[in-house]
Order: C-alpha cells, then structure tokens, then sequence
C-alpha cells in the first residue's frame, strides 16, 4: 500500500543566523581615547588581540579630540575593513566627555555618534559601529557639571529610549550601531591606588574570554556582573551601564 508523502513529519530546522562578515585583516580600526590614564593598556591589549588596528589617543583637550575623531572618520581604510570600535574614557555625564582642557569645553557625546553615521562615513556602511563609553561623572559642585546623578536603573535596550536618536526614516544612516555606555561617579579617581574601571576590565575579560559568543550576550553577562557589584558596593562606588543597538545581524568579533 501506498504511502502519500507529507512534509508533516520532516523535522523543522530553524533558519541560519545572519552575522556580519568580520574576516578582513584587521578587522577594522579600534579607536581608543583616554583622558584619564589608567585603562589604555588593558584595552589596547585586547583589541590587538581580537585583530584590531589599535589607534590610542591619551590626555587629549577637546580640539584634539575632535581632529582626531574627524581623521578616523575620514579613513580610507575602512573601504578595506570589517567593522569599526572606539573607545572613550574621560570625565564626562551621559551626553558629553570632557578633555584634559583647563576650561570648560565640552565634546556632545551625540557629535562623536554621527560623525560615523551611514551619510558621513560611507565607508562603514553597513558595517558594525562599536563605541564604548566610561564616563566619570563630576559633581554638581564642577565646572561642565550636570544633573546625571540618578538612582542606579536597568540597562536600556531599546533605540527609541534615549535621546537623542533618529526618527523611522532615518534608521539606515543610523544601523549597525552599537553604543554601550558606563557611569561612575569621578570620585572613583580619587580613591589610592584606583584601578580601572570595573566596566571596562569585565568588558575586555569577556571578549577574551567568549570572543566566539554573540557580542550582545557578552554585554548581558556584563551587566549581571556589574550589578552585582553594585548590590554590595556603597553609592559612591557604583556604576550604571546604559545600551543601545541598531544592529541588524548577530555580530561576534572573531573571524566568521
């Protein structure tokens, strides 16, 4: 007897995953700019590692900052690479960085974003766009101060929850993005023998460590560590972690 075929019992296997390409060699400019010292070696280390061209930048005043970032941007090395990371780390609030200038300049953490946009850097088009951000937060009391201070909060995932981000029809200049930012307060800085920052040490200990792991799951097991850290750590020394994404792919920085 006959048996009709039927695709009811064939086992369903779920669609390939979708990942950026991340082969070229090197994998693209890591960018790093560090106004306070004491993270560039750690950092250096493990975006050499991952297949970075590592660019590091120290104790730079804002205008430097921005000639730097313009230069970067402008590169026609990308056309040639994979993917694109910057680092920051200086004293700064959620929406700007300060330099090492003795006034009051500031840098718009929103100028830096767009710089790398789809309509100012074509070469990086849909690449990933990685940035990295450790803000030491001054006091109301500073100069270039800001009302940051919150209760610490959740870690945000949603592109529409921070401003300033762009509008539905915008969305292509502004894919591939991923924007990780860290908040501590600066009198971190102040303390003897004050060690990196415990964002930016998980942060390179994880992508060493799982680099074959999707970059999106490292920075959750990022988070669960530094929320830990601040259930036993005092106010002063907490850290809030903020992220937002516009990837459109599963991105793991190793070769694919």
């Amino acid at each position: 007897m006959s048996v009709q075929e039927s695709g009811a019992f064939l086992p369903q296997y779920p669609p390939p995953v979708e990942r950026y390409r991340m082969r070229s060699r090197p994998l693209g400019i890591c960018l790093i700019i560090d106004c306070i010292g004491n993270a560039s070696e750690v950092l250096q280390d493990t975006f050499s590692s991952l297949g970075f061209k590592v660019q590091c930048f120290l104790g730079l005043p804002v205008d430097d900052m921005v000639r730097v970032l313009r230069q970067v941007a402008s590169s026609s090395q990308h056309r040639g690479h994979d993917s694109f990371v910057c680092v920051l780390v200086s004293r700064g609030d959620s929406h700007r960085v300060f330099g090492v200038d003795p006034a009051q300049a500031v840098l718009p953490l929103e100028r830096v974003r767009t710089m790398f946009t789809g309509d100012a850097c074509p070469a990086l088009v849909g690449k990933p766009k990685l940035f990295f951000i450790q803000s030491y937060v001054v006091s109301e009391a500073q100069p270039g101060a800001s009302s940051f201070l919150e209760v610490d909060g959740p870690a945000l995932t949603s592109v529409e929850s921070m401003e300033p981000w762009p509008l539905p029809h915008t969305l292509h200049q502004e894919a591939d993005v991923l924007w990780s930012q860290c908040m501590a307060q600066a009198c971190l800085l102040e303390q003897p023998g004050a060690s990196p920052s415990l964002y930016l040490q998980g942060l390179c200990q994880q992508l060493l460590q799982d680099r074959t792991c999707p970059l999106l799951d490292l920075h959750v097991e990022l988070n669960r560590r530094v929320y830990e850290w601040n259930s036993l750590a005092p106010a002063q020394q907490r850290y809030r972690l903020c992220l937002q994404h516009t990837l459109r792919k599963t991105l793991v920085l190793a070769s694919t």
